[in-house]
C-alpha cells in the first residue's frame, strides 16, 4: 500500500503530461511542465469570466457619477463632468460647479445612498436614490466646513443613457417632500 501511495503522484503527473502533450495538436509552443515548490503566479488570465449584471453595471455608473460630481465640486473644476454626465444633467452640474467657483466655495459632497435600479435595458436606465445629505461648503483657505452638516433626507431619480460605450447621467429629478 505504501508503494501505491508513492507511485500515485508520479503516475498522475505522467498521465497529465501525456494528456497535455496529446491536446497540443499542431501547436509549436510547448507548455512548461516544470513543477515548482510553493505558491506560483500566472500571467494567463483565468478562463472563467465574471460579468456584471446590467443592474450592477448601472449602479457602478451611478456611484461613479457621484464620485465625479464630488471631485468637481471639491476642486471647483468641471472638466471631467462629461465623463459621467450628458445632456441636461451635464449642463446642470456644470452650472453648479461654475456657481461655486465664482463664489470661491469648494464643497465636500458626503451622502449616504440607498439606491435601487428601477429600470435598465441596453440603452436606458433609471436609478432611484433615497439618502441623507451631509454635504457642506468648505472654507477655501482652511478646507474645513464653513457650515454645519445639513443631515437632510433627499430623494431623486437619475436617468442614464448608454452612450459612447459608457453609462452617463442625462437627467436628475429631485423629489421634494410636501
Amino acid at each position: 500500500m505504501a508503494t501505491v501511495r508513492r507511485l500515485l503522484p508520479v503516475t498522475l503527473a505522467v498521465l497529465l503530461a501525456v494528456l497535455l502533450a496529446g491536446c497540443q495538436g499542431d501547436s509549436t509552443a510547448t507548455p512548461s511542465t516544470t513543477a515548482k515548490a510553493g505558491p506560483t503566479t500566472s500571467a494567463v488570465p483565468p478562463t472563467t469570466q465574471t460579468t456584471r449584471s446590467p443592474s450592477a453595471t448601472l449602479l457602478a455608473a451611478f456611484t461613479r457619477s457621484w464620485q465625479v460630481y464630488a471631485d468637481a465640486l471639491r476642486r471647483l473644476d468641471a472638466s471631467k463632468l462629461s465623463t459621467a454626465f450628458a445632456g441636461n444633467a451635464l449642463r446642470a452640474v456644470q452650472s453648479e460647479v461654475a456657481e461655486q467657483k465664482a463664489r470661491h466655495q469648494p464643497v465636500r459632497i458626503s451622502v449616504q445612498h440607498h439606491s435601487k435600479v428601477l429600470m435598465v435595458n441596453a440603452t436606458d436606465g433609471v436609478v432611484a436614490d433615497q439618502g441623507v445629505n451631509h454635504s457642506v461648503v468648505l472654507d477655501p483657505v482652511t478646507g474645513k466646513p464653513a457650515e454645519p452638516d445639513p443631515n437632510e433626507r433627499f430623494s431623486e431619480h437619475r436617468s442614464f443613457k448608454f452612450t459612447g460605450g459608457t453609462w452617463k447621467v442625462v437627467e436628475i429629478i429631485e423629489e421634494r417632500a410636501p
